[in-house]
């Protein structure tokens, strides 16, 4: 079997590969920091990055990990309180506010994304009164991912990626959208599950206009304040500078960096994946939302009712579901140029780790057993 693959798909079907199938090993009596360290370690090497960094959470305790470092020079290990771009994990937040505005009676799931947003959904088939917030929310609306990299499209990849003019002026969220849209129906609304960054920029584009505050302040007063993230923050467009402690993020190629796209425009990601956070703050938002301090009961429910996606596996709306040794749990991951991101919990205990690094050439793998080894550490003993 070949080690050395592509990787070309999103974070969120990589890794959720990774757990699908269980090890098969009976749950220890508690998490073992020598395991955790040494299968860190596995997986920085394995993804070819630079440093690697994970967290480990048990309600209110939480041990941080880290390999390699930081940054290529100088050299600076990274820890729980190191900052990373979190990618699709943003989604998990988005999909939370838009359920907060539902129980609000301000957003129903049910409606169409023409009700909410009239003619912003434009292209070759495309019939915005059919689409539900709902299939935005569960990626089953039949719009093209904006992106490109979700399905190989590496030629949509490269436009968006290496775009110098949206790194002088950042491109709208409509520009957005319309990348994805620009490709026509992919498939009618409700009838497959296909990742698409592109719902998610509509749904940050919903919560803007029902609200009327831009995302960096919904993020803020509704999840990253009342939870105490202290660290996580939605950057508005033109905003690329990372705060200390922070990872740079590199693009690899048989684990040799060769571009650092740390400062890249956030508004090219959007709501799809422009949070920046720290393993100590998402292993915490991700326990809370589990335990009911996010959303009603009734919310997490829908959060959690799951259908197929094409290479992710169980989609709720906005949250992933996971297979461990001892029991099924629930997050998101995340990948964008220079960071890919997890993190998985329970409601109890919860693991983020990230690479600072987007490997075009990796030993996946490698990865993946270390992943799993990981997070079962984490969960299950």
């Amino acid at each position: 079997m070949r080690k050395k693959r592509f990787l070309t798909r999103t974070a969120t079907a990589t890794l959720a590969s990774a757990l699908l199938v269980s090890l098969g090993s009976t749950a220890a009596a508690q998490s073992d920091p020598a395991v955790m360290q040494k299968e860190l370690d596995r997986y920085r090497s394995a993804s070819g990055s630079v440093g690697a960094s994970a967290t480990v959470r048990d309600g209110d305790t939480v041990q941080g990990y880290g390999s390699g470092s930081t940054q290529v020079f100088p050299q600076a290990s990274p820890n729980e309180n190191t900052r990373f771009r979190a990618g699709s994990q943003t989604k998990m937040f988005v999909a939370a506010i838009i359920l907060q505005l539902v129980d609000e009676k301000k957003v129903d799931l049910d409606e169409s994304v023409e009700k909410y947003l009239p003619g912003v959904v434009r292209g070759k088939g495309i019939d915005a009164s059919k689409i539900t917030v709902r299939h935005l929310l569960q990626h089953r609306s039949g719009i093209k991912d904006n992106l490109g990299f979700v399905n190989g499209d590496l030629l949509q990849t490269a436009v968006l990626v290496l775009n110098p003019v949206w790194q002088i002026k950042p491109p709208t969220e409509q520009q957005m959208v319309n990348e994805g849209t620009k490709a026509g129906k992919q498939a009618e609304p409700g009838a497959k599950g296909q990742y698409s960054n592109t719902n998610y920029v509509l749904l940050g584009m919903l919560i803007s206009k029902t609200t009327g505050n831009d995302l960096t302040t919904e993020f803020k007063t509704r999840i990253i304040d009342p939870l105490g993230l202290k660290s996580t923050f939605f950057p508005r467009p033109g905003e690329k500078q990372l705060p200390a402690p922070s990872a740079r993020g590199y693009l690899s190629s048989y684990g040799l960096p060769f571009a650092d796209f740390t400062n890249f425009e956030p508004a090219v990601w959007g709501a799809a994946g422009g949070v920046v956070s720290t393993g100590r703050d998402l292993t915490s938002f991700v326990n809370a939302l589990l335990e009911g301090r996010v959303l009603s009961k009734d919310r997490l429910t829908d959060m959690k009712t799951t259908l197929p996606v094409d290479k992710v596996g169980d989609y709720g709306l906005g949250l992933v579901k996971f297979k461990t040794d001892c029991k099924e749990v629930w997050g998101h991951s995340g990948q964008i140029a220079g960071y890919t991101t997890i993190t998985v919990g329970d409601g109890e205990r919860s693991l983020f780790s990230g690479v600072n690094n987007t490997p075009l050439l990796a030993d996946g793998n490698g990865q993946n057993v270390a992943l799993r080894n990981m997070v079962n550490d984490a969960i299950c003993h």
